[in-house]
Order: structure tokens, then sequence, then C-alpha cells
């Protein structure tokens, strides 16, 4: 696993234990509009968040955190994310949904 991966799967644990209401944290792929090759991308589905379509929101590396990497996290709710699934509501820049980021107590599973 490189350094990326393994604070991807950092950052993703801590939203999975500060929101009990994450149900699912998916990776973001990039497309060619917007590369994401430094960057930590998440896509979290919030049972307690409120519709908003997709907002990407941008975050600093905090190195002394163990997150050395800039990050963006797009909230959505359950609805919204059977939408995106669905192609009804699209994520921007050409991202991409990748795998699932399991909470620690689970297999990793798509």
């Amino acid at each position: 696993m490189d350094e990326r991966e393994a604070a991807t799967r950092r950052l993703a644990q801590r939203h999975y234990l500060i929101e009990p209401a994450i149900s699912e944290i998916r990776t973001i792929g990039s497309g060619t509009a917007f590369g994401l090759n430094d960057t930590i991308a998440l896509l979290e589905v919030n049972q307690n968040t409120i519709a908003s379509g997709i907002m990407p929101l941008r975050f600093d590396a905090v190195p002394a955190s163990g997150i050395p990497f800039p990050s963006v996290i797009v909230e959505v709710t359950p609805d919204e994310y059977e939408q995106i699934k669905r192609n009804e509501l699209k994520l921007p820049y050409d991202w991409s949904l990748g795998p699932l980021v399991p909470r620690a107590n689970e297999g990793n599973h798509d």
C-alpha cells in the first residue's frame, strides 16, 4: 500500500468514527479535466446531510495528523448517491466513483 492509499484509508476511518451516519465512503477517480493525482478524493454517503447536489469541499494537507495530501470531500445523501449510480446526478470534471473504503471492521467489497 502506497503512502496516498494509506492516508486515504486513515482519513476515511476518521470520518466514519466522527460521523456515525456515514453509511459508505468511496474514493473518487480522476477524469481528464481536473486531475486528482496528488489529492485524496472521497465521496461520503451521509444519512444526516441535506440534499444539496455535488459540492466538492477542498482541504489542505495536514501532515502532522498523518494526512500529507490535500483532500476533496463530496458528501451526499443516500438518495443523491443512488442518483449518481444511475448517472442522473453527475460528478464534476469527469470524476468517477472508485472503490469502497470499508469501515475498519468490515471486509473490502464493492
